[in-house]
Protein backbone atom coordinates (compact mmCIF):
# COMPACT_ATOMS: atom_id res chain seq x y z
CA UNK A 1 0.00 0.00 0.00
CA UNK A 2 1.38 3.18 -1.31
CA UNK A 3 1.98 6.22 1.60
CA UNK A 4 0.54 9.51 0.25
CA UNK A 5 2.89 12.22 0.40
CA UNK A 6 2.44 15.97 2.33
CA UNK A 7 2.41 17.01 -1.19
CA UNK A 8 0.14 14.75 -2.84
CA UNK A 9 -2.42 14.86 -0.06
CA UNK A 10 -2.10 18.57 -0.54
CA UNK A 11 -2.65 18.01 -4.74
CA UNK A 12 -5.62 15.96 -4.09
CA UNK A 13 -7.52 17.63 -1.96
CA UNK A 14 -7.40 20.51 -4.16
CA UNK A 15 -8.98 18.39 -7.03
CA UNK A 16 -13.05 18.55 -8.31
CA UNK A 17 -15.10 15.66 -6.82
CA UNK A 18 -15.31 14.55 -10.11
CA UNK A 19 -11.94 14.01 -10.40
CA UNK A 20 -11.17 12.50 -6.87
CA UNK A 21 -13.97 10.15 -7.90
CA UNK A 22 -12.03 9.27 -11.07
CA UNK A 23 -9.13 8.73 -9.41
CA UNK A 24 -10.26 6.51 -6.34
CA UNK A 25 -12.00 4.09 -8.73
CA UNK A 26 -8.47 3.95 -10.72
CA UNK A 27 -6.37 3.69 -7.35
CA UNK A 28 -8.47 1.09 -5.61
CA UNK A 29 -8.02 -0.90 -8.99
CA UNK A 30 -4.67 -0.52 -8.80
CA UNK A 31 -4.16 -1.18 -5.21
CA UNK A 32 -6.67 -3.91 -4.89
CA UNK A 33 -8.02 -2.22 -1.81
CA UNK A 34 -10.13 0.55 -0.31
CA UNK A 35 -10.69 2.04 2.83
CA UNK A 36 -13.97 2.96 4.97
CA UNK A 37 -13.78 4.20 8.68
CA UNK A 38 -14.73 1.46 11.72
CA UNK A 39 -15.69 1.53 14.93
CA UNK A 40 -17.28 0.00 18.16
CA UNK A 41 -20.44 0.17 16.61
CA UNK A 42 -19.34 -1.38 12.80
CA UNK A 43 -18.73 0.49 9.50
CA UNK A 44 -19.32 4.79 9.42
CA UNK A 45 -22.52 5.46 7.66
CA UNK A 46 -23.67 9.48 7.43
CA UNK A 47 -26.73 10.76 6.39
CA UNK A 48 -26.83 12.25 2.59
CA UNK A 49 -30.79 14.28 3.16
CA UNK A 50 -32.10 10.55 3.58
CA UNK A 51 -30.16 8.33 2.60
CA UNK A 52 -27.71 6.59 3.90
CA UNK A 53 -23.94 6.44 2.63
CA UNK A 54 -20.72 4.59 3.32
CA UNK A 55 -17.63 6.91 2.83
CA UNK A 56 -15.28 5.19 0.96
CA UNK A 57 -11.57 6.67 0.06
CA UNK A 58 -8.30 5.17 -2.13
CA UNK A 59 -5.91 5.62 0.64
CA UNK A 60 -5.67 5.95 4.32
CA UNK A 61 -4.40 9.12 5.05
CA UNK A 62 -7.69 10.70 4.00
CA UNK A 63 -9.76 8.34 6.20
CA UNK A 64 -8.07 9.49 8.89
CA UNK A 65 -8.01 13.22 8.41
CA UNK A 66 -11.90 12.40 8.14
CA UNK A 67 -12.26 11.01 11.45
CA UNK A 68 -13.99 14.12 13.14
CA UNK A 69 -15.64 14.86 16.01
CA UNK A 70 -18.71 12.79 15.41
CA UNK A 71 -16.47 9.81 15.09
CA UNK A 72 -13.92 9.86 18.09
CA UNK A 73 -13.83 5.82 18.16
CA UNK A 74 -13.22 5.13 14.64
CA UNK A 75 -9.89 4.39 12.49
CA UNK A 76 -9.52 3.63 9.20
CA UNK A 77 -10.02 -0.17 7.68
CA UNK A 78 -9.04 -1.51 4.93
CA UNK A 79 -11.20 -3.47 2.46
CA UNK A 80 -9.94 -5.89 -0.47
CA UNK A 81 -10.83 -4.97 -3.69
CA UNK A 82 -12.29 -8.28 -4.98
CA UNK A 83 -14.62 -8.52 -1.46
CA UNK A 84 -16.08 -5.00 -1.97
CA UNK A 85 -17.11 -5.78 -5.37
CA UNK A 86 -18.36 -8.91 -4.86
CA UNK A 87 -19.99 -9.26 -1.81
CA UNK A 88 -20.55 -5.15 -0.23
CA UNK A 89 -21.74 -4.03 -3.69
CA UNK A 90 -24.40 -6.32 -3.95
CA UNK A 91 -25.45 -6.30 0.01
CA UNK A 92 -25.42 -2.44 -0.56
CA UNK A 93 -27.18 -2.23 -3.38
CA UNK A 94 -29.95 -4.16 -1.97
CA UNK A 95 -30.02 -2.39 1.39
CA UNK A 96 -30.49 0.79 -0.76
CA UNK A 97 -26.95 1.93 0.86
CA UNK A 98 -25.44 4.60 -1.43
CA UNK A 99 -21.70 5.23 -1.86
CA UNK A 100 -19.43 8.06 -0.76
CA UNK A 101 -16.54 8.19 -2.41
CA UNK A 102 -13.29 10.29 -1.30
CA UNK A 103 -14.87 12.65 0.82
CA UNK A 104 -12.90 15.35 2.06
CA UNK A 105 -15.10 17.31 4.56
CA UNK A 106 -18.27 19.08 5.43
CA UNK A 107 -17.22 21.20 2.58
CA UNK A 108 -16.04 19.36 0.24
CA UNK A 109 -18.08 15.94 -0.65
CA UNK A 110 -17.33 13.13 -2.37
CA UNK A 111 -19.99 11.98 -5.44
CA UNK A 112 -22.64 9.80 -3.91
CA UNK A 113 -23.79 6.92 -6.32
CA UNK A 114 -25.78 3.84 -5.69
CA UNK A 115 -23.89 0.72 -5.33
CA UNK A 116 -24.88 -0.65 -8.69
CA UNK A 117 -24.35 2.70 -10.44
CA UNK A 118 -20.76 2.56 -8.39
CA UNK A 119 -20.47 -1.08 -9.84
CA UNK A 120 -20.54 -0.16 -13.73
CA UNK A 121 -18.14 2.14 -13.16
CA UNK A 122 -15.70 -0.10 -12.04
CA UNK A 123 -16.63 -2.33 -14.83
CA UNK A 124 -16.45 0.07 -17.62
CA UNK A 125 -12.92 1.33 -16.01
CA UNK A 126 -11.87 -2.61 -15.86
CA UNK A 127 -12.46 -3.44 -19.44
CA UNK A 128 -10.97 -0.01 -20.64
CA UNK A 129 -7.99 -1.38 -18.90
CA UNK A 130 -8.37 -5.02 -20.77
CA UNK A 131 -8.83 -3.09 -23.95
CA UNK A 132 -5.43 -1.26 -23.24
CA UNK A 133 -3.49 -4.05 -22.35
Amino acid sequence: MSNVSPKDFLDLSKMLPEQRFEYALTKMIEDQALWGLHGENGWVMVKADEDTCMPIWPHEEFASSWVKDDFPNCAPKQIEFAQWCDTWLPGMAQNNTLVLVFPLGEDEEGIILDAQELAECIDEDLAELDNNK
